[in-house]
């Protein structure tokens, strides 16, 4: 394979161009296996929100106790991306992935076997863990390939699929949930993940040679994490994902009861509204791909923290109580929350092609150790209302929109939409 040099902040390195992947028909496996095994982390969540109702019940357990198994999910998820990001910048890629993998399918199953709610957020934590593996390792291949608006069109392909969890999920766990129990759930993904696990065996390549691989010593590790924290542009990035994800948390551990409480719908139509919203996200996700090519992705962020603060406060300040009224506004903040998914990391990781595992561990780790401190205040609003997420995500993207202009600067930003992959 015809490969290109990549001036980065650290040295020189050899990267794949995106020329070399098409001539080797590569591109439909990274896009089909990447973007499944990115989607983990929302099939850890989405297909058991119609099913909250069902496993407090089963547990004996209240509506919070069991929205604090997000706590659970999101502190694994916050402690993968972290060990193993930089892992695969040391070992490489496949290794990581296959582990992470392999560790899913062990934490499925043990949910499945729970009885008694210890154990179940336990399992749930181990699997938010290894579903990190799939998103952080993921995002590094794509980095390893390309760079600058090549790589934000990967992402957006990949999206494609990955999007599909968060559609299929909530619709797919409220069937099974109705008809054959929501620990038959876990089951199903069990199978799932497990011929995933074979997939990317028997077919992904390694995207990260072994003579471009970082060293495995701790100090090494250490200095890239101090490379990459040096980067204002990518912490103020860092900050603001983490903002929004937590907000978009919020959403999701809220709207189960809202749709529930407030409006009486059943497990099979909260599937489905859920669903809905979800297709309003993987709307905006391609929608922002495609805003790229004509807006600097930096102003893209900017204007969707303020629309996504604006719908936070229409949720706060609607008396209505109207079904549509709600759930037109729920639709649109997953829409306005998609349209920065591909544009985040594309600029984030722009610099720092030498240690992507590492720096798309900090931002996964920032985004979810965020939202499982948010999961700790969820008891202190009103779940069964729309003001109560509304509150959480009008100040969570305010404080975005704020807080990215003041650290990372926007206008100072590059214009990477001319930027070559090289």
């Amino acid at each position: 394979m015809r490969a290109k040099t990549e001036k980065t902040q650290t040295g020189n390195r050899k990267a794949a161009s995106p020329g070399d992947v098409t001539a080797n028909k590569l591109i439909l496996l990274y896009v089909v296996l990447l973007g499944l095994s990115m989607s983990l982390i929302a099939l850890t969540v989405d297909p058991y929100l119609p099913a909250f109702p069902d496993i407090g019940q089963f547990f004996g357990v209240t509506n919070g106790v069991v929205q604090s198994t997000f706590t659970g999910v999101t502190l694994g998820i916050a402690v993968g991306q972290l060990t193993i990001g930089p892992l695969s910048d040391a070992f490489g890629r496949k290794p990581l992935l296959l582990a992470a993998l392999a560790g899913y399918l062990l934490a499925t199953t043990s949910s499945f076997f729970s009885n008694n709610f210890e154990v179940f957020m336990l399992s749930r934590m181990f699997m938010g863990f290894f579903a990190a593996g799939g998103d952080v390792v993921g995002r590094a291949i794509v980095r390893d390939l390309y760079r600058g608006r090549a790589m934000q069109q990967l992402l957006a392909r990949i999206y494609l699929i990955q999007a599909l969890a968060p559609i299929v999920g909530p619709v797919l766990g409220a069937q099974i949930t109705s008809n054959f129990g929501w620990k038959s759930i876990f089951l199903v993904f069990s199978l799932i993940v497990l011929a995933l696990l074979f997939a990317v065996a028997f077919a992904l390549p390694e995207s990260l040679p072994k003579g471009l691989r970082r060293s495995s010593s701790i100090f090494e590790m250490l200095q890239g994490f101090q490379r990459v924290l040096a980067d204002r542009t990518f912490v103020g990035l860092a900050i603001y994902a983490a903002l929004q994800i937590a907000g978009l948390y919020a959403y999701l551990a809220f709207a189960p009861f809202v749709y529930r409480e407030s409006f009486g719908l059943s497990a099979a139509d909260i599937g489905t509204w859920l669903a809905i919203n979800g297709v309003f996200g993987y709307v905006g996700v391609q929608m922002g791909s495609i805003m790229g090519k004509i807006i600097r992705g930096q102003w893209i962020l900017v204007g969707s923290g303020v629309v996504g603060g604006f719908i936070g406060t229409f949720l706060i300040v609607d008396s209505s109580n109207k079904f549509w009224i709600t759930q037109a506004l729920f639709s649109s903040l997953l829409f306005t929350f998609g349209l920065g998914i591909t544009v985040v990391p594309t600029l984030a990781l722009y610099a720092h092609g030498a240690e992507a595992g590492t720096a798309t561990s900090l931002i996964g780790t920032l985004n979810f150790a965020l939202a499982s401190l948010m999961s700790f205040f969820f008891f202190l609003f009103d779940s069964s209302r729309p003001a109560g997420i509304g509150l959480i995500v009008s100040v969570l993207f305010f404080s975005s929109c704020f807080t990215f202009c003041i650290v990372s600067r926007p206008w100072l930003i590059p214009d990477l939409r001319h930027v070559e992959n090289q």
